[in-house]
């Protein structure tokens, strides 16, 4: 199938499905959505992922292959069959659905469209669940009922599987909605102190200690808008009244059918104690130090190895005997070298322990692993500095995860182009390049024209895929030094750095143009769909980001009045006749 174009709204043509020409000899009694829709539409009808099937009164009188599918059944059980049929029976909640489907194809019929969950049975027995939109289709002068089904049974299942997860779970977990809390499972209970009928409903600050709260709030923010993603530490007041120190993230998930907040809770009081047992017996810090997990070590004024626990060993992959008196230099990564000078030269300065410096060591198999440092001078009974001790901790699994959260952060999930924020970090960057070296860039608004009616009329699948093929195919014809990136939707721009005039940011423009007059392979199927573009040029279509932003954007608004899939460049007389 193919998408081709007449004026600006795109139209479906047949290349490898030709129309079955039994149903186009249908009486005008039996015509169903397929021969409404044209023979140009009916490969659209069938491509469709859903079922789709049209009312007359409570008889169903077409549908396409997925229908059949879903049902389990062929045209001659289905057609002129009432839906019915396809009901559960009375002792499985069949005769109460009869009563309400009635009611809601008679307010169908009226014009109040409807969208449900529902139960439907297969021919071979199976009930399954189905989401339904109903809509009114008048057709002939006479009024049927359009409907469209999609089986989620899975997802029933799943989301079961979820809620069976989470009560067995050995971690609190509960979910917020307005900040009140919605679902708790067995251990957060527990923990809190608090049944179920008590907490839901309940704020869910109450139960946090009066010093935390804001501080709570503030990190709960952060981590919902991804701007952290270490869990945060606090206290939770239990329902007695007992205080204990709780580590908590939280993420947004969608639950019941609501935007709401999925918090973990851990328990990590007994890890506060024995911090605080650290601090107080540190006599005993050497039987305490084998139990632990992170890697302790103590050095020499010149980087000696003269104690470690069993932790380190197995960070650095080395055995107690290779590692005891040897130099910590050269398990360091040179790149890292000056930086671990800095950091132990001011301890040694300061007599002030330091915390949190992130390097490489290179382990025992070759390869390195980021480990994190806090370090404190050793001195003598006397008071003279003679060494370090520090605690080392793995990670590298932090790391990589930090890597991909900070990928997600500044790139969009769908086409894996920078997003907005990127974009702005680098359009910045390029103004302050351009004010320095008196040059010129350029500024590209993208649109894609009648990309809502794909989605429409093929489904988010194919609009998913067909952005996928865009943005590579923007990338195909962009320097190295170019930026283009997804601001939402079917909304790009593009940066390209270093024009020196307008006509070559028209060329470029031209040639993406062209290259969209080619279509696209989405399964299967060829689509066309054009491209309009504005451009605004730096200085001479403004100097900052919202003004450049703004006159692209009003260029590429008045290509789409002209007739689109076109180009054009920002005029100041542009705004003025819009």
């Amino acid at each position: 199938m193919s998408v081709s174009r007449k004026t600006d709204q795109p139209t479906l043509q047949s290349e490898d499905n030709p129309p079955d020409s039994s149903r186009l000899n249908k009486t005008p009694e039996s015509i169903g959505i397929r021969e409404y829709s044209g023979k140009n539409c009916y490969p659209l009808f069938e491509s469709i992922s859903d079922a789709v099937f049209i009312l007359d009164g409570d008889q169903i009188v077409d549908c396409n292959n997925k229908t059949l599918e879903m049902f389990g059944c062929i045209d001659e059980q289905i057609i002129n069959q009432p839906l019915d049929k396809y009901l559960p029976p009375k002792q499985q909640g069949g005769a109460d659905s009869r009563e309400k489907i009635k009611q809601i194809l008679d307010a169908v019929l009226q014009g109040n469209a409807r969208f449900v969950e529902w139960k439907f049975i297969r021919l071979d027995k199976i009930i399954f669940d189905a989401e339904v939109s109903f809509n009114r289709l008048e057709l002939e002068g006479k009024k049927l009922i359009h409907c469209i089904a999609r089986d989620i049974t899975k997802r029933k299942r799943e989301e079961k599987l979820s809620r069976t997860l989470a009560v067995s779970s050995l971690i609190g977990i509960y979910v917020l909605h307005d900040g009140k809390f919605r679902f708790v499972n067995p251990k957060f209970q527990e923990y809190v102190g608090y049944s179920a009928d008590e907490l839901i409903g309940m704020e869910s600050l109450k139960i946090v200690h009066p010093e935390d709260r804001a501080s709570v709030r503030d990190n709960a923010v952060k981590m919902l808008k991804n701007r952290q993603d270490q869990p945060y530490e606090f206290r939770t007041v239990t329902k007695n009244g007992q205080v204990k120190w709780t580590i908590e993230t939280v993420t947004s998930v969608y639950f019941d059918g609501k935007i709401s907040v999925l918090g973990n809770y851990v328990d990590i009081n007994d890890r506060k104690k024995s911090e605080e047992i650290l601090k107080a017996s540190e006599e005993r810090y050497r039987t305490i130090l084998e139990n632990i997990e992170d890697g302790y070590y103590e050095v020499d004024l010149k980087g000696t190895l003269t104690f470690f626990n069993e932790s380190l060993c197995k960070l650095s992959g080395f055995s107690r005997q290779e590692l005891m008196g040897s130099k910590t230099s050269q398990y360091v990564d040179k790149n890292d070298f000056k930086k671990i000078f800095r950091f132990t030269k001011e301890i040694y300065q300061t007599g002030r322990p330091k915390k949190h410096l992130d390097f490489q060591i290179i382990c025992k198999d070759g390869f390195k692993r980021h480990i994190e440092i806090s370090s404190s001078l050793i001195r003598d009974l006397a008071g003279n500095p003679m060494g370090f001790r520090g605690i080392a901790r793995d990670v590298d699994e932090r790391k990589k995860a930090e890597a991909t959260i900070f990928h997600m952060a500044y790139h969009d999930t769908l086409t894996g182009l920078p997003n907005r924020m990127l974009f702005n970090d680098r359009l910045n960057m390029a103004i302050s390049t351009a004010q320095r070296n008196d040059k010129k860039f350029a500024v590209m608004m993208l649109d894609l024209d009648g990309f809502k009616l794909v989605n429409d009329l093929l489904g988010h699948d194919i609009g998913d895929l067909l952005l996928q093929n865009v943005s590579y195919r923007l990338r195909s014809h962009l320097r190295r030094s170019d930026t283009v990136a997804r601001m939402g939707g079917d909304e790009f721009m593009l940066l390209l750095p270093e024009i020196n005039r307008k006509e070559d940011a028209e060329a470029i423009a031209r040639k993406i143009i062209d290259s969209f007059h080619q279509s696209f392979i989405l399964k299967d199927q060829k689509l066309r769909i054009s491209v309009s573009i504005g451009i605004a040029i730096y200085p001479d279509n403004g100097t900052d980001f919202d003004m450049l932003k703004k006159n692209a954007d009003i260029a590429m608004y008045k290509v789409k009045e002209k007739g689109r899939d076109n180009f054009q460049c920002y005029e100041s007389n542009v705004s003025r006749r819009m």
